[in-house]
């Protein structure tokens, strides 16, 4: 995709995200095959529409996770000064939100807890998986490759 094109997808996917919420999958569906008609039918006569969709929606989600809404931002200054120093050592402009089921910004989460709640909820509960699934590719490494140096360690981190 060219840079304009990426540039125009982006817009578009902003666009119906003000009309949509943020839910990234309500997102591609509305707008994949107007984006890309020609990838759309081949995909469907190759029995490929499922994993282009799945590309579209991982794509719709970096744009959301990367925009810079300036009023957005300007609203969190007026909210507190005494946060600035918390947000400004987050990774991202916005988190998921489950109950929701979109990215929600940071200043609308600072603006509404329970939002906030969800999403750190949220963010935690995937951290734990990502750790119990490196503990298991630990003892799987320590399997494979017989070091039992390592054995003791895995054996307290998986207690």
């Amino acid at each position: 995709m060219l840079d304009s094109q990426s540039a125009a997808f982006a817009e578009r996917v902003l666009d119906v995200a003000s009309q949509l919420g943020n839910n990234a999958p309500k997102i591609a569906d509305d707008i994949m095959e107007a984006a890309f008609p020609l990838t759309c039918s081949q995909a469907r006569a190759e029995g490929a529409t499922r994993m282009l969709r799945t590309g579209v929606i991982s794509e719709v989600k970096r744009i959301l996770r990367n925009r810079r809404d300036l009023e957005q931002q300007s609203d969190f200054a007026d909210r507190c000064d005494a946060f600035a120093p918390l947000v400004s050592d987050l990774r991202s402009k916005s988190y998921f939100v489950e109950s929701a089921e979109e990215y929600v910004a940071v200043p609308d989460l600072i603006a509404e807890p329970d939002l906030l709640d969800d999403a750190r909820r949220f963010m935690r509960r995937k951290g734990l998986e990502c750790l119990a699934e490196a503990n298991r590719l630990d003892a799987l490494y320590t399997a494979v490759t017989g070091n039992g140096a390592d054995a003791e360690l895995i054996g307290e981190v998986l207690a």
